[in-house]
């Protein structure tokens, strides 16, 4: 029989090989592209036999997904993307609660650049795991952001706004900065480590959304 203490190891060790696997498979996904990607390849990047990618994945494509569903996981635990979270956030003044999320954004696309390349570049291509990652990833956390901007607005912290809108505007912003980092463009890749860009962004949006004076005295 089978201690807790002896079930606990195993299953940390399960799970550290598998994000093993996902570390290795999201660099050659990264540098090859997911269709040109073999499962050897995978598992010599991560350094395992090609039998144990399948203990764990019963396909390719079920390595990308596992990398989707490890980037979502990671994403939560980094961003802290809860309802209670930015139901919280409202506390906190404006300003400083966006540098917060844009801080700890770049903190996790920096620590997860070549999975993020992985996923991003296989959803320019395919349809079916573009949805899924939309169904799965993109939606759930805006349906949360536009909670907090509505509730933002109400306050009288925002003017008016088209939430839905505004809410994909932000997710837009993101993904284009994203793959702006990707392609490995200078001015991004600079401002991204000096956090000149946390500085700018949070500039530009909040001229934007800043209530006009008639808003304030209402």
């Amino acid at each position: 029989m089978v201690d807790d203490k002896t079930a606990a190891r195993r299953e940390r060790r399960a799970a550290a090989r598998k994000e093993q696997i996902l570390d290795g498979a999201a660099r050659v996904f990264a540098e090859k592209g997911f269709a040109r990607a073999t499962t050897k390849e995978i598992a010599e990047a991560a350094d395992v036999s090609e039998g144990t990618i399948y203990n764990y994945f019963d396909s390719k494509e079920d390595v990308l997904i596992g990398i989707m569903t490890h980037l979502g996981e990671k994403e939560l635990r980094t961003m802290q993307i809860t309802p209670d979270l930015l139901e919280r956030g409202l506390e906190q003044d404006l300003r400083d609660f966006y540098r917060g999320v844009l801080r700890a954004r770049q903190d996790f696309v920096a620590r997860n650049k070549a999975m993020l390349q992985a996923v991003l570049s296989e959803m320019i291509v395919n349809r079916d795991f573009a949805e899924r990652y939309s169904r799965q990833l993109l939606m759930p956390g805006m349906d949360v952001f536009e909670k907090h901007i509505r509730a933002r607005a109400k306050l009288g912290q925002i003017r008016a706004v088209d939430v839905p809108l505004v809410s994909r505007f932000f997710s837009a912003m993101n993904l284009g900065l994203l793959g702006l980092l990707l392609i490995n463009d200078p001015v991004i890749e600079s401002d991204w480590e000096s956090g000149k860009l946390v500085e700018e962004l949070t500039a530009f949006v909040f001229d934007a959304l800043e209530p006009g004076e008639e808003e304030t005295h209402q």
